[in-house]
This record gives C-alpha cells, structure tokens and sequence, in this order.
C-alpha cells in the first residue's frame, strides 16, 4: 500500500477511535486481553481478567494518593451496600472471646435486632450453638456458625449473667437496620437515652455514622431532647467514617440557617478548582437552637469533618478534642452492565462554609489547612491508648440498659488495662508504661468531661 494512502487510511482510523470515544490505548488493553484469555497457559475466564483489570486500575490511584476510589466486584456489591445503609443480616449481636477463661461473651445485642427481642442481654455468654460447645470450637468458627440463610433459625445456649445453668434460645436470622445514633445509655424498653446522669441540664447524643436514615434519626432525637427541655447539647462525632452527603446536609440544616456570612453547608470543586457542587442551608430546617458541644478526634472522617466544619464557622458550636482525619473528597458511585460490580471514584473535594480546604492532601503537613481543628479553649487530645479505652466503654455503656450498665462498666474497668494492652504491638509491649485511664466516674473521658465544661458555661452565658 503506498505510504500515502496508509497515512490516509490511519488518520480515518484515529479520526473514529476519537468520535467514538475510543483510543489507541483502550483498543490496545482489548486486545491484549483477548490475546491472554486465548494463550496464557493458565486459562483465566474473561471475567476474571476484567475484574483483574479493573483491580489495577484503582491500584494506580491509589499510589497517586486516592486512597477512596475503590472497585467492587459484583459478588462483594451487596455487602459495599449494605455497610453504606448500616444495614445486617443475622441476629445482632456484637460478642468477644474473654481473653482469660476463652469463654464467648456478649458484649451487647443490637437494639431491635432478634437477639434483643429474644432475651439475650450484655454479659451473657454463648456456651454452644446449635448443640455445638463454643469451648469445642475454634472462636473464627463462631461468626460462621451464627451467621447463615435469611429466615433460618440458630438455636444458642446461652448463659444468662448471673445464672448457674444455660438456656437453649432459638432465633430466627433476620435483615437488621442498625442505628446510626447513640445517647448514654438504653432505658429499659431499648430507647436511647440522651440524658447526662450527672448533668440535668444538658443532653448527649453520638452519631455513628451517616446512612440512609441518620437525619431521620436525629431529627427525632433533638425532638425527644427538646420536649426533656435540655438547655445544651454535646454532639458526639469522635470515630465517625462519614457516609451520604445528603444525610450529613440535612442533619447541619436542623442547626444552622443562612446568615449575612454564609448560606453553605459545604461546597464541591472539581481538581481544577471548578464548582461542582453547592450544598445550602435553609431557614426553614433549623429547628435545634440550644448551645452545642461538638466532639472530634482523628477518626472523625468526611461527613462528620463537614458537619463539624460547618458548626464551626457558622459560630454555632465549640469544637473540643483533637483534629480530624482530613477525609474532604467525594467519591461518585457508578453501576456497571451485565453484573459487573460497581465502582466509587473520587472527582472532586469538600470545602467549608468559609472556603477552606477539608482535604489532607498526600504529602499535607499538620501546618498545612486540611480537616476540622478544636477551638482553642477545646484542644485536648488523648493518647492513642487512652482513646481505645474511651470508646469500648462508651460503647458499651450506650448499648446497655440503664439497670445493668454499673455493674457491666465496673467489671470492664476491672480489666480495661488488659483489654488496652490486647491493642500493643511485642515491640510496645516491651518499651510501653502501664496503662492508666485518665478521667473521672462516671465517662472516665478527658473530652466528653471537657465539654460539659465548656456547655456549662454556655448555658449560664447570656447568648448573642
């Protein structure tokens, strides 16, 4: 073929890789592909090379420091959701191996879930599953066996706290919508209690996460907290991932409502510093004037670092504890064809109310602008240990009935040492000081103590 009409011929060729939104480089990853599927001596399946693919794909973004984009095969997609909306399969129970007798314990039933419903109780033990003897079975065999088909039921012999002999209870394995909001404690009919026992005047309420519900559920919180004529709120995000935007938006609407300053929740750039995305407050969704604590800590992530940012700069809480994680990109979900999973990619990040930066970049330094920082008057951060120490006996305090939580927290503080060092490393083992735990009966908590502090004063202030 004469080299002109090769040239000719190659620049149609071109011309309809561009319309068509093709390339030279994707139909050479095609090609390549097919040729592996034909001739590699192991025979992959073409599904197995375009997750492959696409595995790698996200690799490479991931060394060029996205740590959040992400592929999810089809087979993982349900569990990717399921994590997004808190929502289980099962029957709802978050349990141990005691690290001394190796007996399995039930550090709390989920609120609702079938094992509440069925009588097993915090401080319980399991001593078999389906005539199985949990003392027979290695403690990785325990999720297996409880877990199973939907609708089917598992019969436990359980060992109620301070009974001498187990009772067989059977439970039927069932979906489970777990709450993304916490107060103190559980009164005695499972509702959250928001109350501090030693504080009348002001309320405390954690969220978890942001799902699907969570602004549902705050909202009937602050309801509850109003009617209980609370004069402050301590607004707890420590240990929060983040999640739906969308939630996190609505949630900031109950507090705050467009001022001379500023009329953002948060805002959206694209890496070009383009607009993607504005996120607006409404003066028609506040409905929660009390003063507010709010509380941070290094594992406050993407939506708690932009609902912390925006009570920040609109003046409307006090942040206390240490600064947050510096998650501020947001990632679209795409839904593959033919069964072939999804993917989250990051296009864009998060910026506050007064236009600056959420986003820890990969080589950010702590005195570049990234995250949410405590105010002055609220800096106070915790050591690694102490920290661990703090959230297993939040947890367990905010899971637990009332009438049984003094009794179940002072066994834990009885072992909390123990439990703490379970977290060391042989190397910190060897060179760490044993642990003590910081802060007063009854939170044993530096920054929860801090906070009603600061709330105090609030509430006694007159308010602009």
């Amino acid at each position: 073929m004469p080299q002109l009409n090769f040239r000719i011929l190659l620049f149609a060729v071109l011309c309809c890789f561009l319309c068509s939104g093709v390339t030279i480089r994707d139909r050479v990853l095609i090609e390549s592909l097919h040729r592996i599927e034909r001739l590699a001596l192991v025979q992959p399946t073409e599904k197995q090379l375009f997750e492959g693919a696409m595995l790698g794909t996200f690799e490479v973004l991931e060394r060029l420091g996205d740590d959040y984009s992400a592929y999810v095969p089809f087979a993982g997609q349900k569990e990717y959701e399921d994590n997004l909306d808190n929502r289980l399969e099962g029957i709802g129970i978050v349990y141990r191996e005691n690290p001394v007798s190796k007996a399995v314990e039930i550090i709390y039933p989920m609120v609702d879930s079938p094992a509440w419903h069925a009588g097993i109780r915090a401080g319980d033990q399991i001593t078999a599953i389906d005539e199985k003897k949990t003392d027979e079975i290695p403690f990785k065999e325990i999720s297996r066996l409880i877990k199973g088909k939907l609708g089917t039921e598992v019969v436990l012999s359980v060992l109620h706290r301070n009974a001498t002999e187990s009772v067989d209870i059977s439970i039927k394995r069932s979906p489970i919508q777990r709450p993304s909001i916490e107060g103190l404690s559980l009164n005695d009919d499972g509702k959250r209690n928001f109350a501090l026992p030693t504080e009348s005047e002001i309320a405390y309420l954690r969220i978890t996460s942001f799902s699907d519900q969570t602004a549902a559920e705050v909202a009937e919180a602050l309801r509850r907290i109003l009617d209980d004529k609370k004069k402050g709120l301590i607004l707890d995000l420590r240990g929060n991932p983040g999640g739906y935007i969308a939630s996190c938006v609505a949630t900031a609407n109950f507090f705050v409502a467009p001022n001379d300053q500023y009329d953002l929740v948060v805002s959206t750039r694209f890496r070009d510093g383009l607009i993607k995305g504005r996120y607006r407050t409404f003066k028609e969704g506040k409905f929660f004037d009390p003063p507010m604590v709010v509380l941070i800590d290094g594992e406050s992530a993407s939506a708690a670092e932009i609902l912390s940012a925006c009570l920040q700069d609109y003046r409307r809480a006090t942040i206390v504890g240490s600064r947050s994680f510096g998650k501020g990109t947001v990632q679209e979900i795409f839904d593959l064809p033919l069964q072939s999973g999804k993917f989250q990619l990051t296009d864009a990040s998060y910026w506050r109310p007064s236009g600056r930066n959420i986003n820890r970049a990969k080589d950010a330094g702590d005195s570049d602008e990234w995250g949410v920082s405590p105010d002055p008057e609220g800096l106070l951060p915790v050591a690694r240990e102490q920290r661990i120490a703090q959230a297993m006996i939040r947890d367990h305090r905010a899971n637990i009935i009332a009438s049984d939580a003094d009794e179940i927290i002072a066994d834990l503080l009885k072992r909390i040492s123990e439990e703490v060092k379970s977290f060391r490393s042989e190397k910190q083992e060897k060179t760490a000081e044993p642990f003590q735990l910081q802060g007063t009966a009854p939170y044993y908590d530096p920054q929860l103590e801090k906070a009603v502090e600061i709330l105090k004063k609030k509430i006694t202030e007159p308010q602009p």
